[in-house]
């Protein structure tokens, strides 16, 4: 029997009007913490390989580089350094809206609704890709101005403009890892790049030692690569996964309209997203003002600690999914008891990650890939640090995907803004190289101060929230886009 019309959103209250009922629930209401631990681990098992194969293509091209010459690595160093932080931040950052908008409008049962913001994303990144663009083609004679080493900078925006080509590509396959995602299908996008690996190891071989185009080669390996990811993804859904087609409402023209929520959420997301990376590369840059073992402490230390961080950003990931399909079914309350679940999870992960990183640092890192004595002495006295880090920077992976299942991009974008610009840094670069003389202790303890200060106030925020306050403004993004869903009716391109 349906709910009565009270005004009032209980766990069966229907969200969206009545000619939506006649549709299957799309969302499990059950929360007892063994079904959310074990739904959390069926979700984040796929995605931690996701992560983990998309971050290793940087390191393929770095490798790559790293045999041809100092000059090469350098050039090639500086070119990701830009490329993540003027594109691949942003597009990232912009997605987390999908986070939200598909699995809400998942569990609201509002299918198609799913696959319109999937295609408006799409072309929201294809207007963002012109003016990121323009910056990479124009980026020589930007870099040389800003890099000391002039054959640097001129190899990076070599790199640049041939990643351009892959720009479209990586757009829509991260837009599209959401369409599957948001309807629990975490493993078409590792699949994709499972297969796209052999062809990227193949390429590089090819354009860069078999035809002799060095970094130019290396670039665009990873651009073809980039355009070969959403195909195989197209084709899994297609062929493998057909049933995520109930999702994909064709094309129409309601795909033009009504895409306010979509960058409400995705400037925050993206200015979240910008402004970590951001401070993290400054940081790194600072290290220079030291001498360049620090450089390469600091470099080892960070890659190692993003290297174990893909695992809980992948299980927070999961969670954004599976909160944003109970508030989008109105199931407030489940959520509020799975979160409950999740907070225990998190901490044991923080617990793992941390013992993780203390492992790859002293037992792989530090004797097979450090032979500088200077270096070791820094990463061993740095290593507990950095693991006091590590723990709260997966406890905020718990607090942001919170905010993200909730829709509340904004006010996370400004917690961390406000935390990392107002305190963090200048702390950091002041215990660095200031009168402290701490140097990276200085770095990695304001760092864990400031993400336990960011948790903790996200936890607050959390607290205090109006989560029923979020489902009604879930439920009216779905009434926002009603008119355009039934507009797509019956006539899909894929059947």
């Amino acid at each position: 029997m349906a709910a009565p019309n009270t005004g009032i959103l209980s766990e069966i209250t229907p969200l969206l009007p009545s000619h939506y009922d006649t549709q299957s629930r799309t969302v499990q209401t059950d929360c007892s913490p063994k079904h959310e631990v074990q739904l959390l681990l069926g979700y984040s098992i796929p995605l931690v390989g996701t992560y983990l194969l998309q971050y290793f293509y940087n390191l393929i091209i770095i490798l790559v580089a790293s045999r041809l010459s100092t000059k090469e690595l350098a050039g090639v160093s500086i070119g990701i350094t830009t490329m993540n932080i003027t594109g691949f931040a942003i597009f990232e950052g912009m997605t987390t809206s999908l986070d939200t908008l598909c699995s809400q409008a998942y569990g609201s049962g509002n299918l198609k609704l799913v696959g319109l913001h999937v295609q408006r994303m799409v072309l929201l990144q294809l207007l963002v890709s012109v003016p990121v663009g323009t910056l990479w083609i124009c980026s020589p004679w930007i870099l040389k101005r800003v890099v000391f080493q002039e054959d640097a900078a001129i190899l990076a925006g070599s790199f640049l403009r041939i990643t351009l080509i892959g720009l479209p590509g990586y757009a829509i396959f991260e837009a599209g890892k959401r369409f599957a995602q948001a309807q629990g299908n975490f493993t078409a996008s590792l699949v994709s790049l499972l297969v796209c690996a052999p062809a990227n190891l193949f390429l590089n071989w090819l354009l860069v030692f078999h035809f002799d185009l060095g970094v130019t080669g290396a670039a665009l390996a990873a651009a073809l690569t980039n355009n070969l990811r959403p195909v195989f993804l197209v084709l899994h859904l297609r062929f493998i996964s057909p049933w995520t087609l109930q999702c994909w409402p064709g094309f129409t023209g309601a795909v033009f309209r009504n895409w306010g929520p979509m960058i409400q959420l995705s400037i925050p997301g993206a200015a979240m997203t910008l402004c970590e990376w951001f401070a993290f590369e400054i940081l790194t840059f600072s290290t220079s003002y030291l001498s360049t073992a620090h450089i390469a402490a600091q470099t080892l230390l960070c890659t190692c600690e993003i290297l174990v961080w893909h695992i809980p950003f992948s299980v927070s990931t999961a969670m954004t999914t599976r909160i944003g399909q109970l508030i989008g079914a109105g199931a407030v309350d489940t959520a509020r008891k799975a979160v409950q679940t999740y907070t225990i999870v998190f901490a044991v992960i923080g617990i793992m990650d941390t013992g993780l990183l203390i492992f790859v640092v002293t037992q792989i890192i530090n004797p097979f890939f450090i032979r500088d004595q200077e270096v070791r002495d820094l990463v061993d006295g740095t290593m507990y640090i950095i693991s006091a880090f590590q723990f709260s920077d997966a406890s905020a992976c718990c607090t942001q995907g919170i905010m993200r299942g909730l829709g509340k991009q904004l006010i996370a974008g400004w917690v961390t803004f406000g935390v990392n610009y107002l305190w963090a840094l200048p702390l950091a670069l002041f215990l660095e190289l200031g009168p402290p003389g701490l140097g990276l202790k200085g770095i990695w303890s304001s760092l864990a101060g400031c993400v336990f200060l960011l948790t903790a106030a996200e936890a607050a925020i959390l607290k205090m929230m109006n989560w029923d306050r979020a489902a009604l403004e879930a439920k009216e993004r779905e009434h926002s886009d009603t008119v355009e869903v039934d507009e797509i009716g019956e006539n899909l391109m894929w059947r």
